[in-house]
């Protein structure tokens, strides 16, 4: 059976799973970066995403971004559009540049 989904559906549906991956991360804000990282309760964890001030610049986890295309069918250039804008709009940010 096969189903049909609008865009704006999945970019909703997108948006929710973006939201709730974030929010179960450990957020650090210091100068101008903001840090999420995977919180085990250890001294060093794992950073997921960092955002730089500085420069506008986003990374985030290659695996993350791969899940990200896996499950909503976007391209490595829209889900890379996606997250900094929705980075931008949950942070209040500028995102000039994703890694």
């Amino acid at each position: 059976m096969k189903y049909i989904i609008k865009e704006d559906k999945i970019d909703m549906l997108m948006a929710e799973y973006v939201n709730s991956w974030i929010d179960a991360k450990r957020l650090i804000e210091f100068d101008r970066f903001i840090v999420l990282e995977n919180f085990n309760g250890e001294e060093n964890n794992e950073v997921e995403m960092e955002y730089d001030g500085e420069d506008g610049r986003l990374w985030f986890l290659k695996e993350f971004r791969k899940t990200l295309m896996d499950l909503f069918g976007k391209s490595y250039v829209e889900t890379n559009e996606f997250v900094a804008k929705f980075f931008e709009d949950k942070f209040g940010v500028k995102v000039n540049k994703v890694d």
